[in-house]
């Protein structure tokens, strides 16, 4: 999966739930500036990171795996 494109499907689902970068970066255990490159798509979330994001997001199992590695997800806000 294209990281620009899990980055930017994170960043409407933080919107989505009102999660701040800043709140996000520190349940990861990152810096502010290392979660807005991942973010942006220049650098990959591990495994682990996906684990907390999924809950911290509150996203069921299929909605997190669409997020991470179905190609053709999109974000629709009202079944979200």
């Amino acid at each position: 999966m294209n990281p620009e494109i899990i980055g930017n499907r994170l960043k409407a689902l933080m919107t989505i739930r009102n999660i701040k970068r800043s709140y996000l970066a520190k349940e990861l255990g990152i810096s502010y500036n290392t979660l807005t490159k991942k973010l942006n798509g220049q650098r990959e979330f591990d495994i682990n990171e996906m684990w907390k994001i999924k809950e911290v997001l509150e996203l069921d199992q299929k909605l997190c795996a669409d997020v991470f590695f179905n190609p053709r997800f999109l974000i629709d806000e009202e079944k979200i």
